[in-house]
C-alpha cells in the first residue's frame, strides 16, 4: 500500500499559461565597437575598413613610421572589390586620433616608383614609442568620396606638392637670389638645355626624372643662365625633432647636373642644432668629392686632354676623352643618384634644421635635384584587414511572450547600401529563423531618437514593416538570436547576396557573426513559468496503531500538493488534478489552502464546521478527481492544498 500511494503522488498533471512581466530597465545592453570617427557617426565622412599597423619595440616618439600596403590585397582579404579612395587613407594613433603628421604616397611602393593605384607607401611621424599598434584607415569610392588629408605630410620626397611649387608642404623656407634661378617641385621630364660659355655636349637633353615616385625638388640654374651669382644662391630648408633613443639615421639623396665644377657651382647640405654648430654632410669642406660629389665636375680649371674640370656635361673625374683623374668610376654625362647616410645619434632628442642650397658664379649652368629625403626610419608590420561593425544592443536579456520586439543595432560607420542597408533577422531558442529581412531605420521617426546617428531601430509600431511578435507559448530556457547585418555600398567578391559584408579573412561564407566583421548576434530569452510539484501524505489515524501502519479499511490520511513557479515569468490558470484510486475515499469537506503544507493542515484541523475551503485557490472534488484551479502564480512562489482520505 505504501509503494502505491508514493506513486499516486507522481501522476499529478500541471498546465500553465504565460503571464507577460518584465522589467527592462537591468537588460543587459552591447557596447558598439571601437571605431573613428572624426566628425561623428553619419555625418561627414564615414570610414569603412581599416588594417592595423604595429611598430617595433626600437621604435620612439618622432621616429619616422613607414609602411608598404597594398590596399587590393586587403580587399581581398575582406571579401570586397571597388575603387580605392586614395584621399581616404588615415593614420589613427593607439588613444584615437590622427597621427599630426602623415601621408600616403600611391606613386612609391616597396621604395620604388609603381603605377598601381591601389597600394602604395604609408608614412608617419611617430607620436606613440615603442610596440605600439596604429591603424590604417581606408576605403572605396562607392562608400563615399574622402575629402583630401588635412594633416601635414612629411614630404621628403615631394610627393605632395604640384609642379611648379616653390615651398612644398611640410618645408620651412625655399629662399633664392634671384628669380631665374630654379626652387621649385618638377615631376618627371626630360629637357633640352642650352649653357652660355659654349662648353662640351651643349645643348644636352637632361633626365628629369624623379628617383622615386612622380616628383623630385629641382635647385639651380636650369631653366636660365646664371645672373646673380654668390653663396646660397638658392635654399630650401626644414625643421624637425631626432628622437631622444634611437634617433636612427638620415637619408640625402640627390643628382647634380650641368656643365660647372664644385669650385664655382656646387650643393651644400648641413645639419645644425638650435643653437648649435652646423655639421656638413654634403659640401666643399668636407673634401670627399669623389665619395659625395656635389657638383657636375670636379676641378677649377677648363677640361682638357689632360685634367678633369669644368667644360662638359656631367664629366665628373673625368678629362674630355674619358679618363678617370680621381678614382671614380661613373661614366661622363651619367645622370645618376648620390646618397649619404648619416647617424642621427649626436643629435638625439634635439630639434635641428636641414638646410639645402647651391652657390653659383655667372656662366655655365649647373643644377640640382633632391628627393627621397628620411631620418629615423622604423617598419611596421602589417596585421589582417577589419570592416567596420555592428553591435545589437537590443532586444536582450529576458523577453515576455506576446510581446513585439524592438530591435536596435549602433553601427560604427553609416551603412551606404542603397536599399535596406541594415536589417535582421529572429531565430528562435530551436535554432529555426522565424522572421527575416526585418528593416532598421536610422531616421528619427522609428524610435530612434536622432536621425543619421549611429542608432538604428525598428520600434515594432510601424504597420508597413513590421517587426516581430513572441508566440504567447514560446517561452524557453535556451537562448534567442537577433542577428544584424549592416551593409556597405561595396561590391563582394562571394557573390551577390553578400554585397555591402565585409568578410573575416579566413572565415566561411555563412552569414553569421563569426564570419562577417558588419554581422552582430545578440541573444535573449523568453520567460518562461517554471511549475514544480510535490505531493506528500501524513497518517492522521488507523484506529490500531500510529506508527507501521498498514492500509488498514477506516484509516485517515491526509494528502498535501505544493505546486511552485521558478521560472522567469508568472503562470496564469494554473490547473492541476489528482484522481484517487478505488480503495481511496475522499473525505468531504477537508480541502483547504495555504502558503505551505504546515498552514494548510492547521486551517483543516481548524475548520470545526466541516466546510470546503474559500481561499483564491478553486479546489473540488468530483467524481474520484480532485481539481485545483490558481488564476495566477507569480514567479518565485508557491502554495499548497490538504485533503484527506479514507481507506475503504
Amino acid at each position: 500500500m505504501f509503494r502505491w500511494l508514493r506513486f499516486v503522488a507522481a501522476v499529478l498533471c500541471v498546465a500553465a499559461m504565460l503571464f507577460l512581466v518584465l522589467d527592462r530597465a537591468g537588460a543587459a545592453q552591447r557596447s558598439a565597437p571601437a571605431w573613428w570617427d572624426p566628425d561623428g557617426v553619419g555625418s561627414g565622412s564615414d570610414w569603412h575598413y581599416r588594417v592595423p599597423v604595429t611598430l617595433p619595440s626600437t621604435s620612439t616618439v618622432n621616429s619616422t613610421a613607414k609602411v608598404d600596403i597594398d590596399f587590393a590585397a586587403l580587399m581581398t582579404q575582406l571579401g570586397i572589390s571597388g575603387t580605392l579612395d586614395v584621399n581616404s587613407i588615415r593614420v589613427v594613433r593607439p588613444g584615437g586620433a590622427l597621427a599630426t603628421i602623415q601621408e600616403y604616397n600611391d606613386s612609391i611602393y616597396a621604395g620604388a616608383t609603381d603605377s598601381n593605384a591601389s597600394r602604395g607607401e604609408v608614412r608617419w611621424i611617430v607620436e606613440d614609442g615603442g610596440a605600439q599598434t596604429y591603424q590604417v584607415y581606408f576605403d572605396v569610392i562607392a562608400n563615399g568620396t574622402k575629402a583630401a588629408n588635412p594633416q601635414t605630410p612629411i614630404n621628403g620626397n615631394f610627393e605632395h606638392s604640384s609642379a611648379g611649387t616653390q615651398l612644398p608642404a611640410g618645408w620651412a623656407s625655399a629662399t633664392r637670389l634671384d628669380s631665374n634661378y630654379d626652387l621649385q617641385v618638377r615631376p618627371s621630364e626630360s629637357v633640352s638645355v642650352t649653357s652660355d660659355g659654349g662648353p662640351l655636349n651643349n645643348p644636352y637633353t637632361t633626365d628629369g626624372s624623379p628617383r622615386t615616385g612622380g616628383y623630385s625638388y629641382l635647385l639651380g640654374s636650369r631653366s636660365n643662365n646664371e645672373v646673380t651669382g654668390g653663396v646660397n644662391a638658392t635654399m630650401l630648408t626644414r625643421t624637425f625633432t631626432v628622437p631622444a633613443s634611437n634617433p636612427g639615421n638620415l637619408v640625402l639623396n640627390w643628382r647634380n647636373e650641368g656643365w660647372d665644377s664644385e669650385g664655382f657651382d656646387n650643393l651644400h647640405i648641413t645639419l645644425t642644432p638650435a643653437g648649435g654648430a652646423e655639421t656638413v654632410l654634403v659640401g666643399n669642406s668636407l673634401g670627399l668629392y669623389t665619395t659625395y660629389p656635389n657638383s657636375p665636375n670636379i676641378g677649377g680649371n677648363p677640361v682638357s686632354d689632360t685634367t678633369a674640370g669644368y667644360g662638359q656635361y656631367n664629366g665628373w673625374d673625368t678629362t674630355y676623352n674619358g679618363t678617370h683623374m680621381n678614382g671614380m668610376t661613373v661614366s661622363p654625362r651619367s645622370e645618376r643618384w648620390w646618397s649619404r647616410t648619416y647617424s642621427l645619434a649626436a643629435f638625439a632628442g634635439q630639434t635641428v634644421t636641414l638646410a639645402i642650397g647651391t652657390d653659383h658664379v655667372l656662366s655655365y649652368r649647373t643644377w640640382f635635384h633632391i628627393d627621397d629625403i628620411e631620418w629615423s626610419v622604423v617598419t611596421g608590420t602589417l596585421g589582417a584587414a577589419q570592416g567596420f561593425g555592428v553591435a545589437a544592443s537590443s532586444p536582450a536579456g529576458s523577453q515576455p511572450p506576446g510581446q513585439t520586439l524592438t530591435l536596435r543595432a549602433v553601427v560604427d560607420a553609416k551603412p551606404t547600401a542603397a536599399t535596406n542597408p541594415v536589417t535582421a533577422e529572429i531565430i528562435n531558442a530551436a535554432g529555426t529563423t522565424v522572421a527575416s529581412g526585418i528593416k532598421l531605420f536610422n531616421d528619427g521617426t522609428h524610435g530612434d531618437v536622432t536621425a543619421n546617428d549611429a542608432v538604428w531601430t525598428n520600434n515594432g509600431s510601424d504597420s508597413a514593416n513590421p517587426t516581430y511578435t513572441i508566440p504567447l507559448n514560446a517561452g524557453s530556457s535556451g537562448p534567442w538570436t537577433v542577428r544584424v547585418q549592416a551593409r556597405g555600398a561595396s561590391t563582394s567578391t562571394l557573390g551577390a547576396a553578400y554585397n555591402g559584408l565585409v568578410h573575416r579573412n579566413g572565415q566561411p561564407n555563412a552569414l553569421v557573426m563569426a564570419n562577417w566583421w558588419n554581422i552582430d548576434e545578440a541573444t535573449f530569452t523568453v520567460d518562461a513559468a517554471v511549475i514544480s510539484v510535490a505531493k506528500t501524505m501524513t497518517v492522521v489515524s488507523n484506529g490500531v496503531e500510529s506508527a507501521n501502519w498498514k492500509a488498514i479499511p477506516g484509516a485517515t490520511l491526509r494528502y498535501c500538493v505544493t505546486i511552485g513557479n521558478s521560472g522567469t515569468a508568472s503562470a496564469s490558470t494554473v490547473i492541476a488534478t489528482d484522481s484517487l484510486p478505488a480503495m481511496l475515499s475522499y473525505v468531504p469537506g477537508s480541502l483547504l489552502s495555504g502558503a505551505d503544507c504546515a498552514s494548510a493542515a492547521t486551517l483543516e484541523d481548524d475548520n470545526a464546521t466541516g466546510t470546503d475551503e474559500s481561499d483564491p485557490v478553486g479546489a473540488s472534488y468530483s467524481a474520484g478527481t480532485i481539481s485545483i484551479i490558481r488564476s495566477s502564480l507569480p514567479t518565485g512562489t508557491a502554495f499548497a492544498v490538504t485533503y484527506r482520505v479514507s481507506v475503504n
